[in-house]
C-alpha cells in the first residue's frame, strides 16, 4: 500500500512539473507579450468538427466493449458533449485525458479509434484485466500522449522496436502486469530525456537490460521486476542520477551489484534486486544512500558479513530484507541508527553470535524482526522490550539458550512470537499474559519446564499455541476454553497430567488438537473443539506460512505437526542434529493447508501415548471434517463406535494398543479416503468387513486380535470337509454282472478323475501361494517404511497388472516386480521428489536399473487420454532424450518407467549436486559443457521438427483427431463434407510450416490453394 501511494505521488509530481515548465516557457517567451493581432481565425483543433470527431472516436471504442459490469460507459451518449462523459477530461472542448482504470471492462479491442484524438495526453486503462489488446495496436495511439498507463489490461505480444518512437513528449510508460514477451529494444523511445517512469514489471520479457536505458537521464521510476531478464546489471545504470525507485526483483540476473550504482544514492528511495542469482558481497557504498527507504536483496547468493558501518548513515531506512542468502558474521549493531526502520528480515542466513543489546533506540519504529534459520546463540536480550511497536518476533531454528525474558510481556503490540527449535530453558513467563494482541505463540522443541501459566490465557486473541516437545508439567488449564479464536493447540511430547478439560469443547474455532505423548488420564470428553454449525472462521491464521511436517516411520511418536515456516529453507530440518532422529522429509504446504480453517469441525485429533480410559465417544462421529484420529497406546475399552463410519474425510485412524472389544463396524466400509488404519493389539472379534478396502490392508494392522478373522487374516469358520472315497463308487461289488471290459473302463475313468483332482489341487495351491506372496508385497507396499502412499483399493488384483512397455526386454514386466525391485517403494529407493511426483530407483532381476516416477494426480485426465498420451510419448526415440520405457495405471496411481540415468540428471551434473547412489561429482570442463548444450539442442530440435503431434497424426491418417469437435456438424452426411474441407485446410497449413523452407509455398501459392478449395459458407468467418 505504501509503495503504491509513493508511485501515485511520483506520477502527480511529474505531471505538475511538466505543467510548470510549460507555463514558465510561455512567460519568458518574448513573443507571448500582448500585441495587436488581426481577427482570430477558427482553430481547427477546437472546432465543432474536431469535437465531433472526438465523440465519434470514443463511441467507436465503446462499441468494441463487450461487457461493462460497472457501467463506466453508461454516460457516453452521442447526443451529449464528450466532455461530460465519465472518465473523460477536456481542455477547450477537446478530449485531453481518458481514465477508465478499475472499470473491469471486457472485450477484444484495438487503439485505432484513438488515432484521431490528436489532443489526448493521458490514457489510463489500468486494472481492466478482461480486455484483450494486441501489442501491435500500441502503434495506433496518438503521438501527443504524455502518459500511457496500461497496467493489467490484457496486452499480449512482443515489445517491438520503435514502439514509442513517435511520442516526442512521453513522460510515463506503465505496461506492467500484462503478457508482453521478447526483449527490450534499444530504440524503445525517441526522446529518452523526457521519460520519467518506465514500468514493464510482471510480464514475460526476456533478454538483457539494454545499455540504452542509461540514456534515460531523467528517469525516476525504473521497474522490470517479475520478468525473465538475464545477464548482469549494467554498470552504466549509474548514470540515472534522478532515479528514486529501482526494482529488478524476481528475474534471472547474475553477477555482482556494480559499484557504479553508488551514483544513485543522491536520490534513491527504493532498491529491489530480490529473487535473482546475484552473488558477491553486499557493497559498502549502500551506507551512502541516506534517503533509501526500502532495501530488498533477498533470495540471492550474497555472501560475507554485513559492512560494519553500513547502517550508520541510513536514517531513512524503513524496510531491510536480506533473507535467504549466505550472509555471515555477527548481527549488525549499527542497525540501531535506523530510527525509522519497521521491518528487519535476516531469515535463512548464517549470522552468528549474540543478538546485541540496544537494537531498538528510543521511539523505535521496529514492527517486525525476523532472524530464523541462522546460527545465533546466547540469550534473548532483555532490552528487546524497548521495541515497543514490535508485532512479529521470529527467532526460530537458532541456538539460543537461557530463559525467555519476562520483559517481553511489555510488548503490548506483539502479535507473533516464534522461537521453536532452540535451547530455551526455564518457565514460560507469566508476563506474556500482558500481550493482549498476541495471536501466535510457537515455542515447540525447546527445554521449557514448569506449568502452563494461566495468565497466558488472558491473551484472548490467541489463535495458535504450540508447546510441543518441551518438559512442561502440570495439568492443562481449563481456561483454554475461554479462547474464542483458538484454532491450533499443540501440547504433545511433554509431561502433562490430569484429565483433558471438558472446557476445550467451548473452543468453537479449534480445528487442530495434538496432546500425544503425555501422562493424561481419565476419559475422553465427548465434545472437543469445533462442531457442526459453528460459525466459519474468518481471518484466523491468514497471515501464517503453515507447513505440516509428516513423521515417516516409527522413529518419533505422533503423526506429525504444524510449523510456522516463513523464511526457512526446508533442508534445514535435516541439518539440525536434534532433529535427525525424526524423518521429516515429508513436508506439505500450499493453499490447501492455508485454508484448512474453512472446515466446520475438528480436523486433526491426536491423543495417543497417554493413559486415557473409557470408551471412544459416539459424538466423534459428528466431526464430519476429521481427517486424522489417533488414539493409540491408551487404555481405551468398549466397542468402536459405528458413528465413526460417517467420517468420510478421515484418512488416518489409529486405535492400536488399547483394550477395544467387539466387532469392527460395517460402516467403516464407507471410509473411501482411509489410507492408514491400525487396530492391532486389541481384543476385537468377528469378521473384518469385506466391503471397501479394510480387507486389502496389511495383516499387521489387525495383529494380536485373537478373535478377528477374514481377509487379510485367516478365514472365518474354516470347516474341513471329508473327501469322499472314490473307491465307494466301485461298481464291481454292486454290479457283479458287468463285464470285465466295463470294469477296465470304470478304472480308467477313476484314474482320470484322480489325476484331474491332483491338477486342480496343484493349481489351487499355486494360486494360494501367489495370493500369500501378493499379500506380503502389499504389506511391504503399505508398510510404514514406504516412501509414499497408495490408492489402489479399487483394483481386485493389483499385483498382476502388466506394465505397458515399448521395449522387448521389458515385455513381461509387472507391478509386483516393480514393488520387489524397489523394496516396496521404500525410502531407500527414493532418489528424487519434484512438483510432478516422486522418483524411485528399481533394480530388476536381470541386473538392469530403471527409474520409476509415481505421478501426482493434478488433473482430471481420463484413463483413455492418459494411455493415448503415453503411447505417443513411447514412440519418441532419440539419443539426447531420456526414453520412456513403459507406463502402468493401477487404481488411482499412474507410474512411468524411464531409463535410469546413472550419473544423475542434467541439473545435478551441471551444478555438482549429489544424488543418492551416484558417483562423486567433479567440475565439468568447458568442452563437456558445450557438448551438453549441443546435445540438448539436438533433443529439442527433434521434438520441435521431427515429432510434431499434428504432423504425426496427419501422416498416420488420423486427421480427425486434430479437428476441434465443436466444428463437426451433427448431421453425419454434412459432417463428412466438413471434415473433408477441414482436412484440406490442414494440409495447406502443414505445407506452410514444412521443415524444409524450399518446400513451403509463397503467399501467392497459398491464396491460390485456398481459392481452389470449395469452402462451405458456414465455415467462412
Amino acid at each position: 500500500m505504501e509503495k503504491n501511494t509513493l508511485h501515485l505521488y511520483l506520477y502527480t509530481f511529474i505531471t505538475l512539473t511538466s505543467i510548470f515548465f510549460n507555463s514558465a516557457s510561455t512567460l519568458h517567451n518574448p513573443s507571448s507579450i500582448a500585441k495587436p493581432k488581426p481577427k482570430p481565425k477558427p482553430n481547427p483543433y477546437t472546432s465543432l468538427s474536431a469535437i465531433k470527431t472526438d465523440s465519434e472516436a470514443l463511441i467507436q471504442f465503446k462499441n468494441m466493449i463487450e461487457n461493462d459490469p460497472n457501467e463506466a460507459l453508461s454516460t457516453w451518449q452521442p447526443n451529449k458533449s464528450p466532455c461530460k462523459w465519465g472518465g473523460v477530461t477536456c481542455s477547450s472542448g477537446r478530449v485531453t485525458g481518458l481514465d477508465l482504470s478499475e472499470s473491469y471492462l471486457q472485450g477484444s479491442i484495438s487503439f485505432e479509434p484513438f488515432s484521431s484524438l490528436d489532443m489526448l495526453t493521458i490514457l489510463n486503462l489500468s486494472e481492466n484485466p478482461h480486455l484483450f489488446i494486441n501489442s501491435t495496436s500500441l502503434f495506433q495511439l496518438p503521438s501527443g500522449l504524455q502518459q500511457i498507463l496500461l497496467s493489467n489490461c490484457g496486452i499480449k505480444g512482443l515489445v517491438f522496436d520503435n514502439l514509442f518512437v513517435k511520442f516526442k513528449n512521453l513522460v510515463v510508460i506503465n505496461l506492467s502486469k500484462n503478457n508482453l514477451t521478447g526483449s527490450i529494444p534499444e530504440n524503445l523511445v525517441s526522446n529518452q530525456d523526457s521519460v520519467k517512469v518506465l514500468d514493464l514489471s510482471s510480464n514475460n520479457i526476456f533478454g538483457t537490460i539494454p545499455l540504452a536505458i542509461s540514456n534515460y537521464t531523467n528517469l525516476v521510476n525504473f521497474n522490470l521486476s517479475y520478468n525473465l531478464i538475464t545477464g548482469n546489471i549494467p554498470r552504466s545504470l549509474g548514470n540515472l542520477k534522478s532515479l528514486q525507485i529501482f526494482d529488478l526483483s524476481h528475474n534471472l540476473l547474475t553477477g555482482w551489484i556494480p559499484d557504479e550504482l553508488e551514483a544513485l544514492c543522491g536520490s534513491l528511495l527504493e532498491l529491489g534486486i530480490s529473487s535473482n542469482n546475484i552473488s558477491g558481497t553486499i557493497p559498502g557504498w549502500l551506507s551512502s544512500c541516506s534517503w533509501l527507504r526500502v532495501l530488498d536483496l533477498s533470495n540471492n547468493n550474497l555472501t560475507g558479513p554485513l559492512p560494519e558501518s553500513m547502517f550508520t548513515n541510513m536514517g531513512s531506512l524503513e524496510r531491510l530484507i536480506l533473507s535467504n542468502n549466505n550472509i555471515s558474521g555477527p548481527f549488525p549493531v549499527t542497525i540501531s541508527y535506523c530510527e525509522k526502520l519497521k521491518v528487519v528480515d535476516f531469515s535463512s542466513n548464517m549470522l552468528s553470535g549474540r543478538i546485541p543489546d540496544g537494537i531498538c533506540p528510543e521511539a523505535s519504529s521496529l514492527e517486525e524482526l525476523r532472524v530464523p534459520d541462522n546460527l545465533l546463540s546466547g540469550q534473548i536480550p532483555e532490552d528487546i522490550s524497548r521495541c515497543s511497536k514490535l508485532k512479529t518476533l521470529d527467532l526460530s531454528l537458532n541456538y539460543l539458550k537461557g530463559a525467555i525474558p519476562a520483559s517481553i510481556g511489555n510488548l503490548e503490540n506483539l502479535e507473533q512470537f516464534f522461537a521453536w527449535y532452540n535451547g530455551l530453558e526455564g518457565n514460560i513467563p507469566v508476563e506474556l499474559g500482558k500481550c493482549k494482541n498476541l495471536k501466535d505463540l510457537i515455542l515447540n522443541n525447546n527445554h521449557l519446564t514448569g506449568n502452563i501459566p494461566v495468565e497466558l490465557l488472558n491473551c484472548s486473541n490467541l489463535e495458535w499455541i504450540s508447546l510441543t516437545s518441551n518438559s512442561i508439567s502440570g495439568e492443562i488449564p481449563p481456561e483454554f476454553g475461554l479462547l474464542s479464536r483458538l484454532a491450533v493447540l499443540q501440547l504433545a511430547n511433554n509431561s502433562l497430567s490430569g484429565s483433558i478439560p471438558t472446557e476445550l469443547g467451548n473452543c468453537s474455532t479449534l480445528v487442530w488438537l495434538d496432546l500425544n505423548s503425555n501422562k493424561l488420564t481419565g476419559e475422553i470428553p465427548p465434545r472437543i473443539g469445533r462442531h457442526v454449525g459453528a460459525q466459519s472462521l474468518i481471518g484466523i491464521l491468514s497471515g501464517n506460512t503453515i507447513v505440516f511436517v509428516r513423521n515417516v516411520g516409527n522413529s518419533c511418536k505422533g503423526v506429525g505437526g504444524l510449523l510456522e515456516f516463513a523464511g526457512i529453507r526446508p533442508e534445514r530440518l535435516l541439518q539440525v542434529p536434534t532433529l535427525r532422529t525424526c524423518d521429516f522429509r515429508r513436508m506439505y504446504s500450499g493453499p490447501i493447508l492455508s485454508m484448512f480453517t474453512q472446515y466446520q469441525t475438528l480436523e486433526y485429533l491426536d491423543l495417543s501415548y497417554n493413559d486415557l480410559e473409557g470408551k471412544i465417544p459416539d459424538e466423534f462421529g459428528e466431526m464430519i471434517a476429521l481427517q486424522v484420529l489417533v488414539l493409540s497406546h491408551n487404555q481405551l475399552s468398549g466397542e468402536i463406535p459405528a458413528t465413526l463410519g460417517h467420517l468420510k474425510n478421515m484418512g488416518v485412524f489409529d486405535a492400536s494398543h488399547n483394550r477395544l472389544q467387539g466387532h469392527i463396524p460395517e460402516s467403516f466400509s464407507n471410509l473411501t479416503f482411509l489410507v492408514q488404519i491400525d487396530l492391532s493389539n486389541n481384543e476385537l472379534t468377528g469378521q473384518i468387513p469385506t466391503r471397501g478396502q479394510l480387507s486389502t490392508l496389511p495383516e499387521s494392522q489387525y495383529a494380536n486380535n485373537s478373535g478377528l478373522c477374514g481377509p487379510p487374516l485367516q478365514e472365518c469358520g474354516l470347516v474341513n470337509n471329508p473327501v469322499a472315497d472314490p473307491g465307494g463308487e466301485g461298481g464291481g461289488r454292486r454290479h457283479s454282472a458287468k463285464t470285465w471290459a466295463n470294469n477296465v473302463i470304470m478304472g480308467i475313468l477313476i484314474l482320470v478323475a484322480i489325476v484331474c483332482l491332483l491338477i486342480v489341487w496343484a493349481i489351487a495351491m499355486r494360486v494360494k501361494q501367489k495370493v500369500v506372496e501378493e499379500q506380503k508385497l502389499l504389506e511391504r507396499l503399505q508398510a510404514s517404511r514406504s516412501a509414499t502412499t497408495w490408492k489402489i483399493e479399487k483394483e481386485k488384483e493389483p499385483l498382476s497388472i502388466n506394465v505397458a512397455t515399448f521395449q522387448r526386454q521389458l515385455r513381461k514386466l509387472k507391478f509386483s516386480q516393480l514393488i520387489e525391485a524397489t523394496n516396496g517403494f521404500s525410502s531407500e529407493s527414493l532418489i528424487g521428489c519434484g512438483g510432478f511426483g516422486e522418483v524411485f530407483r528399481a533394480k530388476l532381476k536381470d541386473g538392469s536399473s530403471v527409474a520409476i516416477k509415481k505421478l501426482v494426480r493434478l488433473s482430471c485426465q481420463g484413463d483413455r487420454e492418459f494411455m493415448a498420451e503415453m503411447e505417443t510419448l513411447g514412440k519418441i526415440n532419440h539419443k539426447n532424450l531420456v526414453p520412456l520405457l513403459g507406463y502402468c495405471k493401477i487404481g488411482e496411481e499412474r507410474l512411468l518407467v524411464y531409463e535410469f540415468m546413472e550419473f544423475g540428471s542434467l541439473d545435478e551434473m551441471l551444478h555438482r549436486r549429489s544424488m543418492k547412489g551416484a558417483p562423486n561429482r567433479r567440475i565439468l570442463s568447458w568442452e563437456e559443457r558445450k557438448k551438453i548444450a549441443r546435445g540438448a539442442a539436438k533433443g529439442l530440435c527433434f521434438l520441435h521438427h521431427n515429432f510434431g503431434w499434428t504432423k504425426m497424426k496427419v501422416r498416420e491418417g488420423k486427421s480427425r483427431e486434430v479437428i476441434d469437435e465443436e466444428l463437426l456438424a451433427e448431421d453425419e452426411e454434412h459432417e463428412k463434407e466438413y471434415v473433408k474441407e477441414l482436412v484440406r485446410f490442414l494440409e495447406v497449413t502443414l505445407q506452410c510450416v514444412d521443415d524444409f523452407p524450399s518446400r513451403r509455398p509463397n503467399m501467392l501459392q497459398v491464396v491460390t490453394l485456398l481459392r481452389d478449395l470449395n469452402v462451405p459458407k458456414p465455415l467462412v468467418t
